[in-house]
Parts: structure tokens; sequence; C-alpha cells
């Protein structure tokens, strides 16, 4: 059998998704935990979320905190550390843009998205050139709001698939 290289497209390419197309089972659990915790309000606080009830996609999480007009990386998950070649945990999106400007170009608009809408919404794409330190060709997130009350987002708990196809 040979083996095929995937073609790197020069631009990485993202598209929102609705929520109910995640293909990602670890994105669909991470969506279900959410709107349970959730429940008649717009999203639930950071001290809803219970590690332990999501042990199986921790892997996969990422949980972002607004502090200073910055987002910091407070907790990356395995799977995250090991799609990209620099250290994510408690550096803000801004100390990342001199080693990644293309993952920071694509990831702050998304978190300003839900920190400012506090709606829930999940992407789709394909990774490209643009982004340098890179072991996945293709991607899939939801971006989950977490506030203290119904107008505040505070943090953004990301849960992502970074995947390659051949």
């Amino acid at each position: 059998m040979a083996l095929r290289a995937v073609e790197i497209p020069d631009i990485t390419t993202t598209d929102h998704i609705g929520l109910d197309a995640l293909e990602s089972a670890p994105l669909r659990l991470g969506y279900a935990y959410w709107r349970s915790l959730r429940g008649d309000r717009p999203y639930p606080s950071r001290s809803d979320i219970r590690p332990r009830d999501i042990a199986g996609i921790l892997r996969h999480v990422s949980l972002l905190k607004f502090e200073n007009g910055d987002f910091v990386h407070r907790i990356v998950g395995d799977a995250i550390v090991r799609a990209f070649d620099i250290p994510l945990q408690n550096r803000t999106v801004s100390e990342l843009a001199a080693e990644e400007p293309g993952f920071v170009a694509l990831l702050r608009p998304l978190l300003e998205q839900c920190r400012v809408t506090g709606e829930p919404f999940a992407i789709r794409g394909q990774t490209g050139r643009d982004i340098f330190r890179i072991t996945f060709s293709h991607h899939e997130a939801v971006f989950l709001p977490l506030g203290p009350d119904a107008a505040t987002v505070d943090h953004v708990l990301v849960v992502s698939s970074l995947f390659s196809r051949s």
C-alpha cells in the first residue's frame, strides 16, 4: 500500500458549522456537558466545571481566562500540547503572536467572538502553512463561554480535535 502525502494549503481555512454538525466525539461530549451545566442560564460559570466529570475528554480541552484585555491559557490538554510545538500553559495569546502568528490570527477573533456574544459555536477546517508548528492537517473545535453572570464571559472552554488525514 502506497502512502499519499497530505496536500497542505498555504492558508488555513476555517468555517463555522452548526453545533449539531460536530463530528468529533470529544466535542459532542464537551458540548453536551456544557449544556447540562448551563440549565436556564446563557452559560455556566467557571466554578461549575468539574474536571473529573469530563476526564475522558480533558486531553482535548483548553480553558482560557480573559484578564487584562487578553486571554491566558489556564488549562491545556495533552492532545493540544502535542499538536503545537510551543508551550501554551499560563501564556497569553499576545505572547504567542511572535512564535506562531498564524495560530494567533486564527484564535484571537474566535475567542473574542465567544466572549462578546456569549454564544457557543463550532468551527471546522484545514490547517495551512501559515501556522508553522503543527502536527495536524485538519481541525474541529467548539468554543463554549463561561461566566459568573448573564452579562460577563470571563473564560472560554475550547474542546478541539486536531487530526491528520491522508
